[in-house]
């Protein structure tokens, strides 16, 4: 038998998985996350595009328990020892793996709620969101039981249920876990192209970070996210070969362009948001002047409205928590600004391109709250 005949032949099935994943993120995945992105943006502003990434999340949910069901008589079959004689490191990654499938199915049924609800305006109640928390508790459990039955050996044949026995059930299968790693791996990407990841893993990976470097953290952080994204559908093939040393090697080789992704990432200055006509053009000093005079006016009469400033950068306050907004104070003396102007995600990289001393301008909102001095947010460099 060649090699080629070897990795099609049914105990390899997770070989050829990994390799199809591998071939599938070099040549297919960017685009589909290109538009999946766009998609996700649409659905901002549009009902349809929510019912449809709805409707995907339930499918993917749907998905999971489907696979499993149509294996489970064919891998019994196959090593009919295999619940007797489960190992220690195969008991540990099915406990892994129950914990972050029920956590995920919740979580992907709880996203889905949402858009759908936004999509159709649904009204909030109570009864319905007593429903919806009964649901996100009650429905992953239940996948759950349906999923782990897999690795417990059929009781008995399936009697009138006969395709379940063939060859075609087995087929269809390992289409269904195609599917299913494959629809994963397009969710993920496209949050590990959103500015809350690359924010998030900009804060974490900063030099000052613990006692990790950059690169060796955003190593890490790549095999969490690796093992996040492709391990849950890949352990129906991995209870069986992970003894194997090309198992992990074909695994690995399956998630180097998400691992090659976020441990070269070079962070860019982003392009601006669309500019609006704003309602002030004021300088950093001209605010202060204002604040001085009576914070309450001043927060009436800027508050919501979009605003041109211009001033020096003063200070740079960029913290690794991911509760707090990057800000730049402008003018000011002695290390204390005048205007405070904090930055949403998506425009991080602009605001930390800046250097102290650096003639800017901003188009902001005024902020409702000028407890601590002028302050504006959605912040955005024009120069």
């Amino acid at each position: 038998m060649s090699r080629l005949d070897l990795l099609f032949s049914k105990r390899n099935r997770g070989l050829l998985l990994d390799v199809f994943v591998f071939v599938f993120q070099l040549l297919l995945l960017r685009l589909l996350t290109k538009l999946s992105i766009g998609f996700f943006q649409q659905a901002e502003h549009d009902a349809f595009p929510k019912l449809v990434i709805a409707f995907f999340l339930l499918g993917l949910f749907l998905l999971q328990s489907l696979g499993p069901m149509l294996k489970r008589w064919s891998f019994h079959q196959r090593f009919p020892d295999f619940e007797r004689n489960m190992g220690g490191l195969t008991s540990l990654l099915l406990s892994f793996y129950r914990f972050f499938y029920i956590g995920a199915m919740a979580i992907m049924l709880f996203l889905a709620y949402v858009y759908f609800a936004e999509a159709i305006k649904l009204e909030y109640s109570d009864a319905i969101e007593k429903a919806i928390v009964a649901a996100a508790l009650v429905l992953p459990i239940a996948s759950a039981v349906a999923v782990f039955r897999f690795f417990h050996k059929p009781s008995d044949r399936f009697g009138k249920f006969t395709l379940l026995e063939s060859p075609l059930a087995e087929t269809l299968g390992d289409l269904c876990m195609l599917l299913n790693i494959i629809g994963f791996q397009i969710l993920f990407s496209v949050y590990v192209s959103s500015p809350h990841f690359w924010n998030a893993l900009h804060k974490t990976t900063r030099l000052a970070s613990n006692n990790l470097d950059s690169l060796s953290a955003r190593l890490y952080i790549a095999f969490i996210a690796s093992l996040l994204a492709y391990f849950p559908p890949r352990i129906f093939y991995l209870v069986v070969d992970q003894h194997r040393l090309i198992t992990w090697l074909t695994m690995l080789l399956a998630n180097l362009p998400l691992i090659y992704a976020i441990v070269f990432y070079v962070p860019a200055p982003q392009q601006p948001r669309l500019l609006h006509q704003p309602s002030f053009t004021v300088t950093a000093a001209e605010l202060h002047d204002e604040y001085e005079q009576d914070n309450h006016t001043g927060i009436k009469k800027y508050s919501g409205n979009y605003i041109n400033v211009t001033g020096r950068v003063q200070t740079r306050f960029f913290p690794r928590s991911l509760e707090l907004k990057d800000q730049i104070g402008l003018d000011g003396k002695d290390g204390y600004p005048w205007v405070y102007c904090s930055f949403d995600e998506d425009q991080v990289e602009s605001a930390e391109a800046l250097e102290l001393g650096q003639q800017v301008t901003f188009q902001c909102v005024g902020s409702s709250d000028w407890s601590h001095g002028a302050a504006l947010e959605h912040c955005v460099v024009i120069r």
